[in-house]
């Protein structure tokens, strides 16, 4: 029974010597798979650390981008352009460590074009950040472009840094935001797992899932899924989907994430330091400005106050609304009330607040300005209107007058006219002076006809006649002949014997008498009646003495007694107009 126990007990040993050997190995196995887990989760940390620290300088872009928008309006101040240098030496360091370790900063470059030439202060931030450290970048390096011999020296003092090592995709924001039901697997981790476990190398190659509901938080597998996504097809993406087993290669993926992150950072921290100083800067020359802006703005107050004032006065009263001089005389003295309002002059929204009310004041002052000449222009369009209406009544009524008293004169001339067909007879009423040494005070001359005198009776009423003829043939009468001195009828008598009267005897010495061109003469022997003109029986054909030109006033003492003419009102202007 010995013999038997012998063989057991060596195979014994022989098994618990290699059991003993594999648990070796077993457990030399399991606590390097333990190391790797652990590196891989702690590459992965850096990786989520890196995604914050890229949006984190995103907003940060975003930020000074708008800061410096804002101090572009002040940007001929020297302190706001040196900051504003400093923002965009900043900014090309930002864009040029980005670009270094190939990662996608999607936000516009912080500065407008305005900046792009401004002259740069010192190299390192100042302000609240100055202690920043500062990336060796040449600060005149453009905004993402980078010379090839800067990058080429940048690679060789740092040869263990794989240029393609970290290509991250362009998203805008984390991996690790709160997921959309849109978002793509490239940009955050879906709410459902993709179709494929282990995710292809290349981003546009991972199926885009189908989500109904976002989960409330990504499982493992879709975080690493995610953070794949992120990175090209390199050592490090693999590192991050738990591909690789070597601890050192997960150490190295590690440490240049843990580089890239620390770097983002630096750079973020210092924009945030420049774009401080560039919106004090921005702000401080922002305040000045409108203080002086305030000074003018409150000179100009006394000016628009007497301009408003002299609209008033010119307008006198003369508005189709009187509420509207109401309105201005209070939009002028609400702006006279800011001229001398207190403000503290070192708090930029105190100033802004009373520029904003003097600017405000200023507009309602120019409406009022307005409406009230408005006001005025309706004021005068209807005052000429009644104007006008007056006129034309008064007007008319003149008109009735003159055509009554012109029947009345019209029937008192054809009265005489036919009483003395014979002609005149006698020494006319009110003439105190011997036939042919009338004065010529005593006598009219005609407007129709320059050179020729009448008894001022029948002047008139040959003007009238005259209106008469110039409307029906568009000539004036025309008079040979008219008064005659004593001296010319002796003339006359000698040169015509015995067709001219005795001298001292004729009409023609009283002015009662003209001599008229053919024409004239046969209009007035045919109408002349209706104005107290006559053609004398003795003159005409068959009479003892023929004078187809000679003709006679036979109505003296008559006149048209024409009322008097009416007043008018002149038409009114504009006072404000011009």
């Amino acid at each position: 029974m010995r013999k038997l126990h012998l063989p057991f007990r060596w195979q014994t040993a022989t098994v618990f010597a290699v059991s003993c050997f594999l648990g070796g190995i077993a457990v030399s196995l399991g606590l390097h798979e333990q190391r790797v887990d652990s590196a891989v989760s702690e590459a992965r940390a850096q990786a989520r650390l890196l995604d914050e620290e890229r949006t984190q300088l995103e907003e940060t872009l975003a930020k000074a981008r708008e800061v410096s928008e804002v101090s572009e309006t002040v940007s001929d101040e020297a302190s706001v352009a040196s900051a504003a240098a400093e923002l965009t030496q900043a900014a090309t360091s930002a864009a040029y460590a980005a670009e270094h370790h190939h990662v996608t900063v999607t936000a516009t470059a912080v500065v407008p074009p305005a900046w792009a030439s401004a002259p740069l202060g010192v190299e390192t931030a100042r302000g609240p950040f100055a202690s920043t450290p500062s990336l060796e970048i040449d600060p005149s390096a453009v905004l993402g472009q980078v010379e090839q011999q800067l990058a080429a020296q940048e690679q060789e003092a740092d040869a263990s840094l794989d240029a393609d090592a970290i290509v991250p995709a362009e998203p805008k924001t984390s991996v690790f935001a709160e997921p959309s039901a849109s978002a793509s697997p490239s940009v955050t981790a879906s709410a459902e797992p993709t179709a494929s476990a282990e995710p292809s190398a290349s981003p546009s190659a991972t199926p885009t899932p189908e989500v109904d509901e976002p989960s409330a938080e990504p499982t493992a597998d879709q975080e690493a899924a995610a953070l794949a996504e992120i990175v090209a097809d390199t050592e490090v993406a693999k590192v991050l989907r738990g591909e690789v087993d070597d601890l050192d290669a997960v150490t190295a993926a590690t440490a240049q994430l843990e580089k890239a992150a620390a770097q983002l950072d630096a750079a973020t921290r210092r924009i945030e330091g420049t774009t401080a100083v560039l919106e004090a800067a921005t702000a401080d020359a922002a305040l000045e400005r409108s203080n002086l802006t305030l000074e003018e703005k409150r000179a100009a107050i006394v000016a628009l106050a007497d301009s408003s004032a002299g609209i008033i006065d010119a307008v006198d009263g003369k508005v189709a609304e009187k509420a509207t001089l109401k309105e201005l005389k209070a939009a002028r003295k609400a702006l006279l009330g800011l001229q001398d309002v207190e403000v503290d002059r070192d708090d930029a929204e105190a100033v802004d607040a009373v520029l904003a009310d003097v600017q405000l004041a200023t507009l309602d002052l120019e409406d009022a300005e307005t409406a009230v000449y408005d006001s005025h222009a309706a004021w005068v369009k209807a005052e000429n209107k009644r104007r006008t209406a007056i006129n034309e009544k008064r007007m008319a009524t003149y008109e009735r007058q003159v055509d009554k008293a012109t029947a009345s004169t019209w029937a008192a001339y054809e009265a005489a006219s036919a009483a003395r067909v014979a002609g005149w007879e006698g020494t006319p009423t009110g003439i105190t002076y011997s036939n042919g040494a009338v004065p010529s005070t005593e006598l009219c001359s005609l407007s129709f006809s320059p050179g020729n005198m009448l008894q001022c009776d029948a002047a008139e009423a040959l003007e009238r006649a005259d209106d008469d003829y110039y409307a029906q043939t568009g000539s004036h009468l025309s008079l040979s002949s008219s008064y005659r001195s004593y001296t010319a009828q002796v003339a006359t008598q000698a040169a015509k014997g015995y067709l001219a009267a005795t001298p001292g005897t004729s009409n023609h010495g009283w002015g009662m008498a003209a001599d008229f061109d053919p024409a004239s003469a046969a209009w007035i022997a045919a109408n002349g009646s209706r104005y107290g003109w006559i053609h004398p029986l003795w003159a005409r054909v068959g009479g003892s003495k023929p004078e187809s030109w000679h003709m006679e006033f036979v109505a003296p003492g008559i006149s048209a007694n024409l009322p008097s003419e009416p007043q008018l009102f002149g038409m009114v202007k504009n006072k404000l107009k011009g």
